[in-house]
């Protein structure tokens, strides 16, 4: 063991640490450090180490590690290493997996609302068969039948997608309001829920359209 400094023996506190030739000792050699203040105070139960270079902070705890089994003559029981890289890192995952629930949260709300809107539509189709030869039997072609009928299955589900921005953006408001936070929804979030609802409208109206579009005109006017 090399021998960086000496020390009186008394107990450690924060107006001992910040005296000069503390912070010598500590600049000087960690390694050191480590190893006199584990012999010379055992009142100690914990130590902080703040790093400039972060890249360093897993071959710093490796070496701080090595120091501790030194002193400690082996026995892991007797010492812990938290390194807050590692509990980042846990957070990350811990926050990755939220967002997946959340996602398939979100995926499940989408599809039970298309089905919704699929099944308005096809009613839609069936109570407006009448119209729909009259329009036939007048020349519209069926792709105008198709999209008279996707448009207003856009509009529907885009409709629901501003009610539920304009909910979404009361709650957070409410909850800023309560928790003195700052909080708001971005721009670009809106957008993108507005344009996932748009779309649901789109893929889960086309099959109502399509059926719209190719219905018999006779047929359908058989129904007047």
């Amino acid at each position: 063991m090399t021998i960086v400094g000496t020390y009186i023996d008394r107990a450690l506190s924060a107006k001992t640490a910040d005296r000069p030739e503390f912070q010598r000792m500590i600049k000087d050699s960690a390694k050191g450090l480590f190893e006199i203040v584990l012999v010379w105070n055992r009142k100690i139960t914990s130590l902080e180490i703040y790093l400039k270079d972060a890249t360093l902070s897993d071959e710093t705890a490796d070496e701080v590690e090595q120091v501790l089994e030194r002193a400690f003559n082996g026995k892991d029981d007797s010492y812990r290493v938290i390194n807050m890289e590692s509990l980042l890192d846990a957070m990350d995952r811990v926050l990755d997996m939220m967002t997946t629930l959340l996602a398939g949260i979100a995926a499940i709300s989408l599809l039970v609302g298309g089905i919704g809107i699929m099944n308005m539509m096809l009613v839609s189709v069936t109570e407006r068969t009448t119209e729909i030869g009259l329009r036939k039997a007048l020349g519209a072609e069926p792709y105008q039948i198709q999209a008279q009928f996707l448009i207003e299955s856009f509009l529907l589900s885009f409709c629901g997608g501003i009610l539920g921005l304009a909910f979404g953006e009361l709650l957070v408001l409410i909850f800023s309001a309560y928790a003195d936070i700052s909080a708001s929804i971005t721009l670009s979030s809106a957008i993108l829920g507005l344009s996932f609802s748009g779309a649901i409208g789109i893929l889960f109206g086309w099959a109502p359209a399509r059926k719209a579009s190719n219905l018999n005109p006779i047929d359908a006017l058989r129904s007047v």
